[in-house]
């Protein structure tokens, strides 16, 4: 089924993801596209996954697992287009990955260790819990000492406070050339599942036509997120400070369970006018970290998600 698809923006590429097996393809610099599809570890499939609500905090790991592993490769791919040819034929030997219309020899995927992973991931998601869960409490506890705000109040303070460093945050960052490419392989991801999902052939053209928003980015999901973290907290703004940071520590995968079901939901009933209304404020922020993408990487985002298929149904 294609809603069973997804996918993340890397350095010049898309890695596309189904249910057993996950494809990568870059755009190197002499303008080949190099691919590499390979098994979702099985520690990432257990047989829980499907359970409701459990499976929001399965999906945390596995798409920074798989994400953070696709990017390695992604960079790695980018770090040897500056070396000699004679030695990047030796270092990156072809591979017996699936193979693509279109694109040219495969190149082998390459090896990152589970502790640089692992590393990776860490930092990554200390860095997220300090910018949107901690740091907003020490806001929260200045405004209590020196304003009458409560309750309510402080929780929509808190949720502009958040959303606020979202926010400029992304437009931060989209002002690096090389970031702002991503974000045009982030539309061209989605331009590809738009157009898969509404039956129509892969094709340059037809994908170009496709919305570059996507009802289950997970952008959008990042705004459930926080809107849902608020939540958690709303009736605990007289409790002290640390109280709060452990409340906000210890919702952080039950938050991502019920915000992936809400986010499912607005994928399966996307043509809903409720839930076309519901989705709207996190397709609107898409608009910060997607952009229209060119044919050359619609033609990337093509080739991994047909890679990602071909695998799919080789293992049927």
């Amino acid at each position: 089924m294609s809603d069973l698809y997804g996918g993340q923006a890397v350095i010049e590429g898309v890695m596309m993801r189904g249910p057993h097996h996950f494809a990568v393809a870059a755009r190197r610099a002499n303008g080949e596209i190099a691919l590499t599809c390979e098994p979702v570890p099985k520690i990432l499939r257990p047989a829980w996954q499907k359970i409701p609500f459990l499976r929001g905090g399965f999906s945390l790991v596995d798409a920074m697992t798989l994400g953070t592993k696709s990017l390695f490769w992604a960079a790695k791919v980018a770090e040897e287009d500056t070396r000699p040819v004679q030695e990047l034929d030796e270092a990156v030997p072809a591979s017996d990955a699936v193979l693509v219309e279109g694109v040219v020899p495969v190149k082998k995927s390459v090896g990152v260790s589970d502790t640089l992973i692992g590393g990776a991931m860490f930092t990554g998601l200390i860095f997220a819990v300090f910018l949107f869960k901690i740091l907003p409490q020490f806001g929260i506890e200045a405004l209590k000492k020196t304003t009458s705000l409560h309750g309510w109040q402080l929780g929509i303070v808190d949720f502009l406070v958040r959303f606020s460093i979202f926010t400029i945050y992304i437009l931060a960052i989209a002002r690096m050339n090389h970031v702002y490419r991503v974000f045009q392989y982030h539309g061209a991801e989605h331009k590809a599942i738009n157009a898969l999902e509404a039956g129509k052939e892969l094709t340059v053209a037809n994908v170009r036509e496709a919305s570059r928003l996507h009802p289950r980015c997970g952008t959008s999901f990042l705004v459930i997120v926080i809107f849902l973290s608020v939540l958690a907290v709303a009736f605990f703004y007289d409790r002290p400070l640390w109280q709060r940071i452990l409340i906000q520590l210890a919702m952080v995968f039950p938050v991502a369970g019920v915000a992936f079901e809400l986010l499912r939901i607005a994928g399966k009933f996307r043509h809903n006018p409720l839930m076309a209304a519901l989705s709207r404020p996190g397709m609107w922020t898409q608009l910060l970290t997607t952009r229209e993408p060119d044919d050359s990487q619609i033609e990337v985002s093509i080739a991994s998600l047909k890679a990602a298929m071909a695998a799919e149904n080789s293992a049927i």
